[in-house]
């Protein structure tokens, strides 16, 4: 320890110096240590992930508007979800509006293109009926001209008042008329027009085209047609019939009629005579 007086040694724990009496103090050394800087990493900013989103749904809004012009509203999906993200997004608004704007014009242009293709459809349907009907009306002509399918409304031939309403059976009294249902699948189904619900024959039929009587007959525009039915299910009265078996008739078809629409039917069962027309 040095004295501060005079400057000579003196030893440590004495109070006076030895040399020229002054009182020592002891001096205390004091060293001051630097405190360490510590480097503060900065927060990585929310942003940064919002702007990714802003990013996403740019890229959706892309993929969108091209995909709309061609799938419709099928792909709404995406340009709904990619609008969804660019309103959520943050940070660069760069990307979020250009997503926005893209998935929303996507939006519209699907839309706009389903109408357009409805419409396309439409008219095209409606543009096509016409061939439709008119090829319908060709095979129910040739159907009708030479063979015995359809419902055939009837009345005696030998009824009194059967003249009556030879040039429209339909118009003919319900306890008069008789129906025939001669279905492409050849079923068939008769009875009573009124009471059709408790009396009927159901079941199968085939038929024949007689060429040589209608050769025969071929002046007078006459086709003649045998039809032979199986009966799988008949009603009499309300009550099941076991006992029917089948119907036999020909069919005179009359082409003096429009497309052999009108007919004269022979039963052979009972051999009575029907003025039917279909």
């Amino acid at each position: 320890m040095i004295c501060n007086n005079c400057g000579k040694e003196v030893e440590n724990g004495t109070k006076f110096c030895a040399s020229c009496g002054t009182k020592v103090e002891e001096v205390v050394s004091t060293k001051v240590e630097k405190k360490e800087e510590v480097k503060v990493e900065p927060v990585k900013s929310s942003n940064q992930g919002s702007s990714a989103l802003g990013i996403v749904s740019m890229v959706l809004g892309i993929i969108s508007i091209i995909l709309s012009w061609f799938l419709t509203v099928f792909i709404l999906v995406i340009p709904i979800a990619g609008l969804i993200l660019g309103i959520c997004a943050k940070g660069k608004k760069a990307f979020k509006i250009t997503g926005i704007i893209l998935n929303a014009v996507s939006i519209v242009v699907a839309i706009i293109m389903f109408v357009v293709g409805l419409t396309a459809i439409g008219r095209g349907v409606k543009e096509s009926i016409p061939e439709i009907e008119k090829g319908l009306k060709t095979v129910e002509t040739t159907v009708k001209s030479g063979y015995p399918y359809g419902t055939w409304t009837c009345i005696n031939y030998y009824d009194t008042n059967a003249s009556a309403y030879q040039d429209d059976v339909t118009k003919a009294p319900a306890d008069m008329k008789t129906v025939l249902y001669l279905y492409t699948d050849n079923t068939f189904r008769y009875g009573p027009y009124s009471e059709s619900y408790k009396n009927y024959y159901k079941g199968t039929f085939k038929y024949t085209i007689e060429k040589e009587k209608n050769e025969q007959y071929k002046s007078q525009n006459y086709s003649f047609i045998d039809v032979e039915t199986t009966i799988n299910d008949a009603m009499i009265d309300g009550v099941k019939n076991t006992e029917a078996t089948g119907m036999h008739f020909e069919m005179e078809l009359l082409g003096g009629s429009k497309d052999y629409d009108t007919a004269l039917m022979l039963y052979y069962n009972t051999y009575n005579t029907y003025y039917c027309q279909r």
